[in-house]
């Protein structure tokens, strides 16, 4: 459990460093990690329920490697309707003065990231999505 937490953090690590957010103006160190934490989460969640028929009668090894691909094919394509999602999840998570300072950011460092995401750490995030 300590090490899927610990690659949780690294992911959204990741994500806030693509963001490129100076260090004077983050929302404090353990808050962001697990605000960013659970907007990958809550993005996985949607994903999730989009392929839910897709999904249903595969092992878990193929869920990731369907969810894996899903992840790479909407941040490769960047459509307005991905975009709208998660910009949709971060007006959830964010106060409307952070929302309108990062939201652009975010949604971008969210879909480079998920670019390049490994089946690891596809994996770990479906297993902490489903806890």
């Amino acid at each position: 459990m300590e090490n899927e937490n610990k690659k949780l953090r690294e992911i959204a690590e990741k994500v806030l460093k693509r963001a490129h957010i100076p260090n004077d103006e983050k929302f404090g160190s353990v808050i962001e990690i697990l605000m960013m934490i659970s907007i990958i989460l809550t993005v996985i969640r949607v994903l999730q329920e989009c392929n839910k028929n897709k999904a249903d009668n595969m092992t878990s090894q193929d869920k990731c490697s369907l969810y894996g691909e899903s992840i790479k094919s909407y941040s490769i394509k960047r459509g307005w309707f991905t975009r709208l999602r998660i910009k949709k999840i971060l007006r959830r998570e964010l106060d409307s003065e952070q929302y309108h300072k990062y939201s652009i950011k975010l949604t971008e460092a969210l879909l480079d990231v998920g670019e390049v995401v490994t089946d690891d750490e596809v994996s770990t995030l479906v297993e902490a999505a489903n806890v």
